[in-house]
């Protein structure tokens, strides 16, 4: 095929950008500065993608439905809007002064999910770091809810 690959049902925009940077220095400077521009540019595309924290975890989807509110909650995030799909994958919306942030699960099979956050300061701007975390906390407020359903029976 040979060309770039762009995951699916993922923004376009940083792509776009990239091939916009790449075409308009070559263009304006002269092909000395293509390396370098054509360098820049998939850094920023790998940078926009990359600084998504994801991870599947042995936890139905309803419980990580719930340890996600939970954990954004604990945190101290407000919580936004709340949605689901017609493939019953969820997406919460929750925000800090400074951040605001997506999770989203999806269902892999009855016992996993995936859990995805992008954590971001602004349009341009990723927090991989608040990502992770949110992430290792939800699957700790998973098991304890796991636990604390078995210590009722």
């Amino acid at each position: 095929m040979g060309g770039a690959v762009v995951p699916r049902n993922k923004p376009i925009v940083a792509v776009i950008l990239a091939v916009s940077l790449s075409v308009s220095s070559l263009i304006f400077t002269g092909c000395a500065a293509a390396p370098i521009a054509l360098t820049a540019s998939s850094m920023g595309v790998a940078y926009y993608y990359m600084n998504i924290s994801e991870k599947t975890c042995v936890y139905d989807l309803d419980t990580m439905n719930r340890a996600s509110l939970v954990t954004l909650k604990r945190m101290g995030f407000k919580l936004g809007e709340q949605s689901k799909d017609e493939d019953g994958d969820r997406k919460i919306l929750a925000e800090a002064e400074e951040l605001n942030v997506t999770v989203k699960l999806k269902k892999v099979t009855h016992k996993c999910t995936k859990i995805k956050v992008t954590a971001r300061k602004n349009v341009v701007m990723r927090d991989k770091a608040t990502a992770s975390e949110i992430i290792l906390q939800t699957e700790r407020t998973a098991e304890l809810m796991k636990f604390n359903r078995r210590a009722e029976l």
